[in-house]
């Protein structure tokens, strides 16, 4: 575990180890910077990086690897080939310097938590480590210069023991541990002591590699932007190591890594069910911008707000504020501006650039990959076989009935494949043709249709079925009061308010993808009252990993503000609750944010705004903070999770 932090301290009750595991310091906490048990954050004369498990360069992706395979088309996928003459001589060089070796290969390179990274081209040598004397530096430079010699120069050299990469787990501190009353006063003094520079999250957590997540140790966490290799996170660790010593909380380790707090609306391209080109809207299932390909996020659920104490009840839905955002850099420069005034004033209700800010379900990007999906299938030749049998059948002549069985079998499927593109694509087509070029927000990426007129000229008529709706309000990128005011502290406010066209609302359900529990479809959603419990089991519905359960933590986690980094006013932490997953490793990845989080009881507890890639922590806005903010934007008298309607559809 301690492989891929910048800078380790275990706990001092800590006794797990490996070969390379160093002698605990005088305080009995065994330590490691940049993946090394020596403890040195010193980078290289000639910049390679050696650690415990992984050694090479001269460029390497930062840890932990992921393995992207080179391209089909790639020039150099056959260099390796196994009867290869360099194949040959990697195996010899890796033989010659007693190299463990369990496989190789030419592949690109790419830290996990930052996949929009340029991968790193790389020959991969999978090993297994013995001994900090084995000669993997002295090798790794031996393979690089053959490469040289073969006139593959852009490929670095890493060699890997699969332990730089562990799979770890993430769970809440339990209340009976000493920490937990202490927490909000020893967070208090990190926050004073430390340099802030470049931290972007602090929290406690059970953290470690143990799938049992009870058994692994509370740790103060540390997610930190990325830096410079040079630069030192020793300092950072012996202040907290301090800290904690002053309170005897000698089980406590401290763990330092680079990482992100993603806000960002998808991940990769994600298949949807086939229920997803329905009328009503569905909870946890994909939202995007109007008509572009540009993101993809979670649509929520249905909430109310009454704006006078006697009006009728306004059904609005919900998502985050980031989700409906455009590309700003393909926006004319008012169009910009204006979106940029949105970020720290927020929209007000009915105003007009939330009427030029519109959604669709599914999005469009999500719908595209299954369009192109459907199209390879369509496209790919049949094998001779079934050529065969088709042409035999085609000139009316007779089959044997397994052949017979097989031809109907296939014929249905491609039929129902291209029934079902036809239904994906007339689902997100425009009603009416448009005439004039649009060069406003929401221009169209769309492969079906042409790009849309002037989007201020718009009518609703003129919309896809796919059409969800326009910004009725939102929040921009704010900090708000807790809504507890005995907290005096600050959150974070990102949400927004759909209203959706009268054909696509449907009721609070559920069941999108299955269901949660044995009340899941006997009761509607409800509002929860305050904050549950500690380790309370939560779910969430949403459009990256669909239905997960995770545990709310109890301790708070601090959110250190990175856009006033270059001057301007002084922006507080603020302080938020994560939930951690209960199965698997994450509640959530990008894509998820807008999602509603829940109890076993149907009950909401607040709003899925952002993930950790790091810790694995998912954050989220409890609901009393939602509604007091939805009301402090909008002006409304009172907001509610919205109540059940008969006759709208439930899916």
């Amino acid at each position: 575990m301690a492989t891929t932090a910048l800078s380790f301290a275990s706990p001092v009750t800590h006794t797990a180890g490996g070969p390379f595991w160093p002698r605990p310091s005088r305080d009995g906490r065994c330590r490691f910077s940049r993946g090394s048990s020596d403890d040195s954050d010193e980078v290289r004369p000639d910049g390679w990086t050696v650690q415990d498990f992984r050694v090479g360069g001269p460029k390497l992706a930062q840890s932990p690897g992921d393995t992207i395979p080179l391209s089909p088309g790639s020039q150099y996928r056959s260099v390796l080939d196994a009867r290869s003459h360099l194949s040959d001589a990697v195996l010899k060089t890796l033989q010659y310097y007693h190299i463990h070796t369990r496989a190789f290969v030419l592949c690109h390179r790419r830290c996990a938590y930052f996949p929009d990274e340029d991968p790193v081209p790389t020959l991969l040598v999978v090993a297994k480590r013995h001994s900090a004397k084995d000669q993997w530096l002295i090798a790794s430079k031996a393979l690089h210069g053959l490469l040289n010699a073969h006139g593959l120069s852009i490929f670095n050299v890493e060699i890997c023991d699969k332990r730089a990469n562990p799979e770890t787990y993430s769970s809440p501190v339990p209340s009976s541990d000493p920490i937990y009353p202490l927490w909000d006063k020893i967070l208090a003094q990190i926050l004073d002591k430390i340099d802030l520079s470049h931290i972007l999250t602090i929290e406690c957590l059970r953290f470690g590699e143990s799938s049992d997540r009870d058994t692994n140790p509370i740790t103060v966490f540390l997610t930190t932007a990325q830096v410079s290799t040079s630069y030192s996170w020793k300092n950072t660790r012996e202040a907290i190591v301090s800290i904690l010593s002053s309170y005897s909380l000698d089980h406590v380790g401290i763990f330092i890594a680079h990482g992100r707090v993603y806000r960002s609306t998808d991940s990769f391209d994600q298949f949807l069910p086939e229920s997803a080109w329905q009328a009503p809207l569905q909870l946890g299932l994909s939202l995007g911008l109007y008509q572009s390909t540009y993101s993809s996020s979670t649509f929520g659920g249905w909430i109310e707000i009454q704006e006078h104490e006697d009006s009728e009840w306004i059904r609005l839905g919900v998502t985050c504020f980031h989700s409906v955002i455009p590309n700003l850099g393909t926006l004319s420069s008012k169009d910009r501006s204006e979106i940029y005034d949105a970020f720290s004033v927020g929209i007000p209700a009915n105003d007009p650039i939330g009427r030029r800010l519109r959604v669709e379900q599914p999005s469009l990007k999500d719908a595209t990959a299954v369009i192109n999906e459907a199209s390879r299938m369509l496209d790919r030749t049949p094998d001779q076989s079934f050529q065969e049998i088709k042409e035999i059948i085609d000139k009316g002549e007779d089959v044997s009935p397994r052949s017979r069985q097989r031809y109907d079998r296939v014929t249905a499927k491609y039929a129902a494949v291209k029934a079902s593109l036809l239904t994906t694509k007339e689902f997100h087509e425009p009603q009416l043709p448009c005439s004039e070029p649009c060069n406003n927000l929401f221009s169209s990426s769309l492969p079906i249709n042409p790009r849309c007129g002037t989007i201020s000229n718009l009518r609703e008529d003129s919309f896809s079925q796919s059409y969800a709706g326009h910004v009725y309000a939102a929040s921009g990128y704010r900090q708000i009061l807790s809504s507890n005011i005995s907290e005096k502290r600050m959150r974070q406010a990102n949400w927004a308010l759909l209203d959706a066209p009268k054909a696509r609302q449907s009721n609070n359900s559920v069941r999108t993808y299955g269901d949660i529990s044995i009340s899941s479809d006997l009761f509607p959603l409800e509002s929860f009252k305050g904050l549950p419990n500690e380790n309370t089991s939560l779910f969430k519905l949403g459009r990256s990993t669909r239905r997960t359960m995770g545990k709310l933590s109890g301790l708070v986690s601090a959110h250190i503000p990175t856009h006033n980094r270059d001057g301007g006013d002084s922006v507080l932490p603020t302080y938020e609750y994560a939930v951690f997953a209960d199965v698997g490793t994450r509640f959530s990845d990008p894509g998820d944010s807008g999602a509603l989080v829940f109890d076993g009881d149907i009950n909401c507890v607040g709003l899925l705004f952002a993930g950790n890639s790091t810790s694995k922590a998912s954050y989220i806005t409890i609901l009393p903070d939602l509604f007091e903010d939805i009301k402090a934007v909008t002006g409304a008298f009172d907001v509610r999770i919205a109540r059940d309607i008969p006759g709208l559809e439930n899916y």
